[in-house]
């Protein structure tokens, strides 16, 4: 049996309005099972996690967001960080009527869940974060060297190109945050489920650190795996975040 919204089509999608911008999503599974956020990465849309959306959809019911300034979200009028972004997806969860849900999120997804867990644990249900990390210093020195050198050339590109100034704001996101406090994750005793590979931009020191910093949280270091696990080890990671939400939700 294919479940509604499964088979690449939504059950649903709309937009929620916030002051300053408009916030793309779309529901996938049935209403009757637990909600699941998914947020997706740097540069990338919903649909980057289709794999994720597809497995995830047959015992959930999907929320997947497009970020502020991604896929079919407008950009907006304010600077862009994370306690922005989490505010956008408590946007959603109200439209939705969703008090309290899981959520997924990949790289820049999952700095967006944690600040979730930080700013508003009360929404939370429980947290799953795939490549994460709590300020620019939890990536390798090489990667935010290179993050850097884009930088500047954007810095000059944006000047003249719209297209340059939206490339320079996404990678600010990586080079200036996120600013994630590890105290205040400590606090509200969510399940968690941190995952980030062997061979991650992320200092496995760093996803070590985010882990402790989540009470009870599982870790997982993939062996061999890169930054891209939704992509390359999917079968494994949708496997990993289906196991945790089923005892989750027991």
């Amino acid at each position: 049996m294919t479940l509604a919204g499964t088979d690449r089509e939504p059950l649903s999608a709309g937009h929620v309005r916030t002051e300053t911008a408009h916030i793309h999503f779309e529901t996938y599974g049935d209403v009757t099972f637990s909600p699941l956020v998914v947020l997706h990465g740097n540069g990338e849309d919903l649909h980057s996690l289709d794999e994720q959306i597809r497995a995830f959809a047959a015992r959930h019911w999907v929320v997947a967001i497009d970020t502020r300034g991604h896929g079919r979200s407008s950009g907006g009028t304010e600077s862009w960080d994370f306690p922005l972004f989490s505010r956008d997806v408590l946007a959603v969860l109200d439209e939705l009527n969703i008090d309290s849900t899981h959520v997924f999120g990949y790289s820049d997804g999952g700095n967006i869940a944690l600040q979730l867990v930080s700013d508003h644990p009360q929404r939370v249900r429980s947290v799953a974060v795939v490549g994460a990390n709590l300020d620019p210093t939890g990536l390798h020195p090489w990667t935010r060297a290179v993050l850097i050198v884009q930088r500047a050339a954007l810095s000059i590109a944006a000047r003249r190109s719209r297209r340059a100034a939206a490339a320079l704001a996404k990678i600010v996101l990586m080079t200036d945050h996120p600013h994630l406090d590890p105290v205040r994750l400590r606090r509200p005793h969510i399940p968690a489920l941190v995952i980030a590979g062997q061979r991650d931009v992320v200092r496995s020191g760093h996803t070590e650190l985010i882990a402790r910093s989540l009470p009870g949280s599982e870790l997982h270091i993939l062996r061999g795996a890169k930054h891209e696990i939704p992509f390359e080890n999917a079968e494994q990671c949708n496997a990993l975040v289906l196991d945790f939400l089923r005892t989750v939700d027991a």
